[in-house]
Parts: structure tokens; C-alpha cells; sequence
């Protein structure tokens, strides 16, 4: 019973998790002033594929997935499932949500500090969601990939990548500005910075139920092995 309800509780915070992430990316979408560099990314590629930015989010991730399926699997967990097909609509719903509110005609300022708001939403989204310990999404599995293989710390990795992002997000048409360097030189920083506090917060919830401290975290965690 006890890990019936902790999964429901790790479930849940990964739910949370994953829709703060794309609060922040809809405040980057809507402010207009530069997407982050995933999202830019991923507009290039809806421009490309001429889809909806949650379509072609659903279809990069898909592709990572095999990727990261092929080469290592023991990554792939329930989450990174629930990632592909559910971080795209989440991303379509979250834009209609905060185009209630008159973003676009805010001055640069307000919009650089919506900017900021976004970059530490997705680094609290994401540590929440990556705490939960049922997986993260295809594309935040690559920087843990690349650190382990090379030894480097996480912010340096995530720099490099957003980077690239931004770079082929760009030629295909994505949305480049202030925004998308702010981002580009926070996010990963910020994520360093709430990854431990994401696990104790998860921790203190689910420790508060768990009756058996001797089950090992590869009894808990959903995988695609099991």
C-alpha cells in the first residue's frame, strides 16, 4: 500500500513538475522577445514542419527517444514516456493560458523580468519533476548523458547544448532575441542551483509514508526494463 501511495505521490510532483516547466516555456513564447533555446528549437522546427510549436515539440522528443532508446536505454523510464506525448499539448494549452493577460503589450523591461520569472519556473519545474525519479524528457536526458560520459559539470553541458539549440533553432526560423540569451546563460545555473532542493522537497514527502526503508531505488522507480 505504502508504495502504491509514494508512487501516487511521486506522480503527482512529476505532473506539477512538468507544467511549471511549460508555464515558464509560455512566458517565453509570449513575451516575443527571444525563446528559450529548446523552444527555439522547436519553433524552427514547427516552421519547418509548418505545426503547432506543442506538434513539433511531440515529434523532436519522439525522435530523441529512439535516439536515447538505441543507444541507452536504462535512461528511459514512465516519465520519459509521459514526457513525448504529453509535453506538447501541456505546451499549446499553457500559451492559450497566458495569452489572457496582456504580455505582448508590456515594455522591454516587464518582458525581460518575465524572461527571468520563465528561466526560474523551468529550473523549478524541473528539479521537481526530474526528483520524482520516473524520468525526465528525451531532450533533459542528453546533459546527463554527455556528463557522465565526459565528467563535466551539468551548467557547462547545458550551456554548450542551448547554445546549438539556438543555433539551428535559428537558421530554421525560429524566434532569436534578448530573451533567448538570458535564458541561454541562466537556465542551466539556476537548474544546478534547485536540483538538491527539488530532492528534498520530494523526499519529505515521500519519506513521510514510506514504511520501508530497506526498498531499493530500483524498486521504486518505473522502467521500461521492469
Amino acid at each position: 500500500m505504502t508504495k502504491k501511495l509514494n508512487l501516487i505521490k511521486r506522480l503527482t510532483i512529476f505532473f506539477v513538475g512538468m507544467s511549471i516547466i511549460q508555464i515558464g516555456v509560455a512566458l517565453f513564447l509570449k513575451t516575443n522577445i527571444g525563446s528559450d533555446p529548446f523552444t527555439l528549437f522547436t519553433q524552427g522546427i514547427a516552421s519547418l514542419l509548418n505545426k503547432t510549436p506543442g506538434n513539433a515539440n511531440m515529434v523532436i522528443l519522439f525522435v530523441l527517444f529512439c535516439i536515447i532508446l538505441a543507444v541507452e536505454r536504462r535512461r528511459i523510464k514512465i516519465g520519459t514516456l509521459i514526457c513525448v506525448v504529453g509535453v506538447g499539448p501541456i505546451i499549446d494549452l499553457g500559451v492559450k493560458a497566458v495569452s489572457f493577460f496582456p504580455i505582448t503589450s508590456l515594455n522591454i523591461g516587464a518582458k525581460i523580468l518575465l524572461v527571468v520569472i520563465g528561466c526560474v519556473l523551468i529550473a523549478i519545474g524541473f528539479s521537481m519533476l526530474k526528483a520524482s525519479n520516473l524520468g525526465v524528457a528525451p531532450n533533459d536526458i542528453v546533459p546527463f548523458i554527455v556528463k557522465d560520459k565526459i565528467n563535466l559539470e551539468y551548467r557547462w553541458i547545458r550551456m554548450v547544448l542551448d547554445i546549438s539549440f539556438v543555433i539551428i533553432g535559428f537558421a530554421l526560423g525560429g524566434v532569436f532575441g534578448i530573451g533567448t540569451i538570458i535564458s541561454a546563460l541562466l537556465t542551466g545555473p539556476c537548474i544546478q542551483f534547485c536540483l538538491p532542493y527539488g530532492e528534498k522537497f520530494v523526499n519529505i514527502i515521500v519519506k513521510d509514508e514510506d514504511e520501508d526503508a530497506s526498498v531499493s531505488e530500483s524498486e521504486e522507480n518505473i522502467s521500461l526494463r521492469a
